[in-house]
């Protein structure tokens, strides 16, 4: 083989493989496509079955991504936080490649996805429903931490949003329902939705209300303690207990808590 075909071909491939900033905070957000469509016959606004699948996938990609310290699940969204930068010998996951990182995460995610869905009978439109996968850094651990402050943000008026509407939608059509929720608070669409729908927002499950994470608790295995992959479906308020992230965010795990 030609010494100057392979090379020109390598610089072809090399000039766009781009790499990450080194040792700083890595954010890696994974997200179903068209899920809107491929959960038409799910449980609206909340499936049980969909998220233990979603909360799954997240466990799994937790297991899978090296440096990943802690995630983050909401309706069809998976992220995940990941250091290269604990000390000098930490080496960065597929060498800081964009390209690997997101073919490898997404690539995951579906297959897990799609073998847990199939276990649990979970009615998708789709034959095999598909993520897509973005990662980009931050510069320090305080944006990491804000980061995860605006996703569950996101959620909560996600979900308020998305319960509104699929309430609502049993007596009004989807017109009707846009210009009622139009210019609403979210406070006004809470007090709405226990208005005009009877159901109180606080009712639903906190994992759909707060989303859910998974991170390292140390747990004694064979008489010896250990970090291992927690999931928690019961989430505080990220800004009413800012010690949680910042526990888990400073030193890798959250600080005891079971009994």
């Amino acid at each position: 083989m030609s010494s100057k075909l392979s090379d020109r071909i390598q610089s072809y491939q090399a000039a766009t493989d781009y790499k990450l900033l080194n040792r700083v905070p890595i954010i890696i957000v994974v997200n179903g496509r068209s899920f809107s469509k491929a959960t038409q016959l799910l449980d609206k606004p909340y499936c049980a079955k969909f998220s233990e699948c979603a909360l799954s996938t997240m466990l799994k990609l937790c297991s899978s991504i090296e440096g990943a310290f802690f995630a983050y699940q909401f309706n069809d969204e998976i992220v995940v936080a990941a250091r290269n930068d604990q000390n000098d010998s930490t080496s960065a996951w597929f060498n800081n490649s964009i390209q690997k990182i997101c073919s490898a995460t997404s690539s995951i995610a579906t297959s897990h996805f799609n073998q847990k869905a199939d276990v649990l009978g979970l009615n998708m439109t789709n034959e095999e429903s598909i993520f897509t996968s973005q990662v980009f850094v931050v510069p320090n651990i305080a944006e990491a931490i804000n980061t995860f402050i605006y996703k569950q943000q996101q959620n909560f008026h996600m979900s308020v949003q998305s319960a509104c509407f699929y309430n609502l939608l049993n007596d009004h059509d989807k017109h009707a329902i846009k210009e009622m929720l139009a210019g609403l608070t979210i406070d006004g669409k809470i007090d709405l939705l226990s208005q005009e729908c009877n159901v109180k927002f606080g009712d639903y499950p906190i994992v759909f209300r707060r989303g859910a994470a998974a991170y390292k608790v140390p747990k004694i295995v064979d008489e010896v303690v250990k970090n291992k992959w927690y999931l928690n479906a019961e989430l505080p308020i990220f800004t009413k207990d800012q010690d949680f992230l910042m526990n888990i965010f400073a030193m890798g795990t959250d600080i005891y808590r079971a009994k």
